[in-house]
Order: structure tokens, then sequence, then C-alpha cells
């Protein structure tokens, strides 16, 4: 039966590298891991000491056009040589090679040039040279095959990549420097183990060693010793703790990075930036670690790329190693503790309903994970589940007390824990109340500069109305929440019926179409109770834009009077469905509150009116006797801070930064 055939050209074509800094160096780095894997082919364990890899910049003028990668590995003798053949090989499956490297190489240049020396595999002794060339194409990708013996004794090979395809050739880094960078970057888990062979990057006339370059990357280096407890024994690891220069990353975004190694090897590698907390120290170094240790060296397992230890002895490895980062980093972590302690307390401030947190925020915060420290929504979360966890844990309570036969002495210690516990969440909604108060404050002090401060525009006055009270509704479409009037007084939340800016015909027994800003119905017992008074209180509020001067019709005062006179002459209030609320009578009391500055074009139209200025000389006040009323004109400047005072004593009481 017929083989299988394998279509290298459209193996080639399907690769998903399109032209970059990192597709451009992929073929080096395939060929560099090659290279690192025949030289520990050949020396084992003293691969560290015994081998060599070069690797040399291929100019043009200052153009790079190629790479020539030399060891003194194994060589391709005849079983390199028919995996090399063989696409998809499974011979490195165990070293982590995806049989697609190769390709790499035809993707990006077009061709590829090989040459080998090895030990023949008849007497072990006589030495073979292979040479080829790999190319792209339909069938023969290997051609110019030349092999034979050959008096050289020592082995290895050299692959020489040239003459970039020209949409990847733009895309090489130029800089020896930056090539040295991208390839220390991606290798990292070998050259932070020590695992690295001997390795040199020839430019011109420039040698770098790549190990010596690596460790003069290194900014400040500790070994460490530490005992991990595991469920049956302890076992003693050794740290080697790095914080490098942050150029040598490697790409995709992360930075701090810890490898368990056996046999002076990387095995696996973890990054460590969501349990530090940590992305770039300082913004200019990363930290990376190798831990090693017999117990490591006895459990790896015979791939190389895992332990033979179970799940849970790797945790508990893994966690003795991070508090050894921990304090490593000790500078650094209490730094990000200190911001979760500020950004904590933020949110509180925010959301007082979680100011039960400040008596254990210690706790608290030792739970967060150190990545939360800038992450406000994800601190938000926590505290959230740490609420309806309480909240559960407080029912389970609630209902051992309710259940209990008797009341001994753990019952009435529960009885205690609980009742603190209501004390809190009133206190917690309480706080959380009076921080939204606060927040509509805040937006209410921006309705009274500017809406354009070029034209030096004010906001309309329905802005401001809106806000304190929605408009063209009345008491039964609203809930106590749906308004803000303790804006202007904290009594107006006791109406028994209030209208705001509706048709006065609407709610009073008249034909009348004015439309009052805010028309309240008291009844005296509830609110505005002063002296013997028995009959009903009306509140009448008019909203006039803020830095109002001109009033070409009616000043305000007079405007509210003139519905002070409506509302007597009508005589009867009654709801949207005609129900008859109260009856206007010679006891009721009529207050009217103007929410206006007291701009010098309103002052004129004061004139003669029976007004004096309030004690602390911002607003005006005084009785009218036809008809007869209160009438109080509050500046947008007094009613804010007036405001704010009263929101600020609740702030105090609760211990919170108003």
């Amino acid at each position: 039966m017929p083989d299988l055939k394998s279509d290298i050209m459209g193996r080639v074509s399907r690769l998903p590298l399109k032209p970059s800094n990192a597709a451009a160096l992929m073929p080096l780095h395939e060929a560099f891991s090659n290279a690192i894997h025949t030289v520990r082919d050949k020396f084992a364990d003293q691969a560290v000491k015994l081998g060599r890899i070069n690797i040399h910049v291929l100019r043009e003028h200052d153009d790079v056009i190629g790479f020539r990668i030399e060891d003194n590995g194994i060589g391709f003798n005849d079983e390199n040589f028919k995996s090399f053949l063989t696409p998809d090989s499974c011979l490195k499956i165990s070293l982590g090679g995806k049989g697609v490297g190769r390709l790499s190489w035809l993707k990006i240049f077009g061709s590829a040039h090989i040459e080998s020396i090895y030990q023949s595999a008849g007497d072990g002794v006589t030495m073979q040279s292979r040479s080829f060339d790999f190319v792209l194409s339909s069938n023969d990708q290997i051609r110019n095959v030349v092999s034979g013996p050959v008096d050289e004794k020592k082995s290895g090979t050299t692959v020489t990549l040239s003459r970039f395809i020209d949409v990847y050739k733009t895309r090489c880094p130029t800089r020896s420097e930056t090539i040295i960078h991208r390839l220390i970057a991606h290798f990292l888990p070998t050259f932070a183990s020590g695992a690295c062979p001997p390795a040199y990057l020839h430019d011109n006339d420039e040698i770098t060693d790549l190990r010596d370059y690596f460790n003069s990357k290194i900014n400040k280096q500790k070994e460490e010793r530490i005992v991990v407890k595991l469920e049956d024994d302890e076992i003693n690891l050794i740290i080697h703790h790095m914080k490098c220069d942050k150029s040598i990353r490697p790409r995709g975004g992360k930075y701090n990075w810890m490898y368990l190694c056996a046999d002076e090897r990387s095995v696996t590698e973890q990054c460590v930036d969501d349990q530090l907390g940590l992305k770039s120290l300082d913004d200019e170094f990363i930290y990376v670690g190798c831990a090693a240790g017999d117990y490591l060296n006895q459990h790896v397992n015979q791939e190389r790329d895992g332990f033979t230890f179970p799940s849970n002895e790797e945790t508990e490895i893994r966690r003795g190693v991070a508090n050894s980062i921990r304090e490593f980093l000790s500078d650094y972590v209490a730094d990000m503790r200190r911001k979760m302690v500020i950004n904590t307390q933020s949110i509180i401030q925010e959301n007082p309903q979680f100011i039960y947190l400040n008596d254990q925020l210690d706790t608290f915060i030792a739970s967060l994970p150190l990545s939360s420290a800038s992450n406000t929504e994800e601190v938000y979360s926590l505290m959230c589940l740490n609420r309806y966890r309480r909240q559960r844990t407080f029912k389970r309570i609630e209902k051992e007390i309710k259940n209990a036969p008797g009341h001994d002495e753990a019952i009435r210690v529960k009885v205690d824990e609980y009742m603190r516990y209501v004390d809190n969440e009133r206190t917690g909604a309480l706080a959380e109340y009076v921080a939204k108060r606060k927040a509509i404050l805040d937006f209410l002090d921006t309705l009274t500069g500017y809406n354009d401060a070029e034209s030096h525009k004010h906001y309309l006055e329905d802005a401001v109305h809106s806000l304190i009270c929605p408009m063209k509704v009345d008491s039964s479409q609203l809930e106590l929440i749906s308004h803000n009037l303790w804006i202007l007084d904290d009594r107006l939340a006791f109406f028994n019926f209030f209208a705001s800016d509706k048709e006065a015909k609407q709610y009073l027994n008249t034909e009348s179409r004015e439309r009052p800003d805010l028309t309240f119905l008291y009844d005296s017992c509830l609110a505005w109770r002063e002296g013997e008074q028995r009959g009903d209180k009306i509140v009448i509020v008019e909203f006039k834009q803020p830095g109002r001067e001109v009033y070409k019709d009616e000043d305000p005062v007079r405007q509210a009077l003139r519905y002070v006179n409506l509302m007597k002459s009508s005589r009867t209030f009654k709801d949207r469905t005609g129900r008859v609320v109260s009856n206007i009578s010679e006891l009721t009391s009529f207050d009217c509150y103007i929410i206006a500055d007291l701009t010098e074009g309103l002052r004129k139209h004061l004139i003669g009116l029976p007004l004096q200025s309030t004690p602390d000389g911002e607003g005006m006040f005084g009785y009218t006797d036809n008809p007869r009323s209160y009438v109080e004109i509050i500046p947008f400047a007094k009613l804010l801070r007036d405001a704010k005072a009263r929101n600020a004593a609740f702030f105090q009481a609760l211990g919170l930064d108003g």
C-alpha cells in the first residue's frame, strides 16, 4: 500500500506567521533550541560545561540577512536525519517539540543549509559527515545530499539560514542587543535555571557570551534555603531569587516567573504576577526565580516536563516557594499592601454598607489577592462576597437563638454577637444613605454653577428642580426614595400630599392652569407643629435659575403669594383620583420658600416687602399680611451649605470623612 504523503507547500503556507519581529526570529529560536537538545544528547548532565553553541549574525551592509548556528552536539546521525525527513516526527515530543520548527525555516527563509558530523552507528568510532539543502518545494525538499566518512574527531552541526523572504526581512531587528534580548527572553527558563550550555552571539567583530549577558542583567540576587512541610515529610529546597532588567522578559505581557528545576534543567514554569500582585518592579525590573533540590531531582518524570509527586504536594511546594518570593520582594509587597489598604478604605468611603469592615480591616486585607491592590472592581466584589457570607452566618445564628430550648450562657453570647451584627447593619445602611446624599449634594453644587462657562450661562431652574424632585408628578406617584426633598428641609419628607409642577386644576378646586413648582399639604401633627397650631400647613416652593438677574413680569415672592391666594380661593385639595385630601380653613398656614440667588436684579424687586436678612446674612425672611404667609428666600449657596452641614453631622457621627 502506498504511504501517506505530506503537502509541505500547503503546511508551510498555512503556518500562522504574520510578518513581525517575533516571526522573523522564530527560525533562529528553533535552530537554537535544536542546538541545545543535540548538545544535551551528547553531553547529558555535563552539557553546561562541555557544550558550545555559536550564533553568527549574517549581514549585508547593515542589514541582517540570516543566521548561522553552530553546535558541538551529537550531530545529524541516522536517527536524527530520519526524524528530520518525517513531518510531525515524535522524536522530540518529550522535549516539547511540535514537529513544525524546521517548517518555519522555509516560511521565513525559503531554504536552509545543514552540515553535520556525527559518530557512525556501525562501529561507534568512525566519524561521518552529512550535508544537504532543505528547500521549499512541492517535491524533493532535501537536495544536494553529500555524506561519507571524515577524519574529523568532534561531532557537531551547522545550520545556515540566509536570504530572508522580503516581508520578514524588514521585520528582523537589526541591533545586536535587540536580537540578544529576544533570544534570552524566549529561553528565559533555560538561562535562569543555569541549564544553558555555553552560547555566544557573533556579530561582525563583536562576540557576546549570552550567559554572561544574562547575568549582567541581574540587578539583585539571593540564594535561600527553605523547608517545605509535606504531609509525611519535610523537604529542603534552594531558591535562587533574581531581580532582572525587564528588557529580557518574555513577550506576551507577563513579567515575573518562577521555575521548578531538576538536574539543572527547568522542568515547569509559572508566571507569578497574580500571586505577587506585581508587574514590573520600579518600572525597570522583573523577578525571575528558580527552585531546586534533591526532592525535585528524584521526582522529575522521564520526559522532564513535569513531576511525579501528587498535586497536593506540588501545591505545598509552590506555596512555600511563593512565601520565599514575597520575603525576597518584601519591600514591593509591603507597598502593594499599603495601596490595598488605601483602595479598600476608599471603597468603604464610597460604599458605607461595608463600614463594618473598618473593625476587621487587617484580616480582610490579608484575605485579598495581592493582584487586587489597584483593582477596585475586584475588591468591591470580594467585599460583597464577604458581606453575603456574613449575612448567611448571622442568619444561622438567628435561627439557633430562636430554636434554643433555654437561655443559657452560650445563647447569651450568641445574642450579644447577633445584636452587634444588627447594629453594624443598621449603621451600614444609614451610612450608605448618607453617602448617597453627599453624592447628590456634590451634583447640586455643579448645577448651581455655569452650564456653559464661555457664555456664562447657568443651568436652568428645571435642572435643580428635577434633582430635588421629579416634575409633573404628585405624591401618589412617588415613594420616599424617589425624591430629594431633604435638600430643602428634612421635614418635607413627612407630607400628606404634594404636587410637583402640575397644573393647579389637577389638585385644587379651580380651573387655573398655573403650575407652582412644589406644593405640599401637611397634617400639623406630622411636621411643622408649632405652638398650639391646630390647622394644616401648606408649603409652596419656587425655584429660579441660579444667578438670575432679570425678572420682567413678576418677582418670585409675589408669584408665590399669588399661589397662596389661588389655594385659599379653591379651598379644597384633591388627589389625582378626585378624592378630597383636605379642606383649606382659616387655621391653615402658608410657608413660601423661594430658592433663588439674591442678585441685584432680584433685590430691586424686593424693595418695600416686609423682609429682613436671616441671622447668617445670606437669605431673607418675613411675614406678609395679605395674604398671611411666611416667606423665606434661600440663595443656592446657603441651600447647599446648610444641606451639607446637616449631612456632615451624620458623617461625623458615623466616623466617615464627609
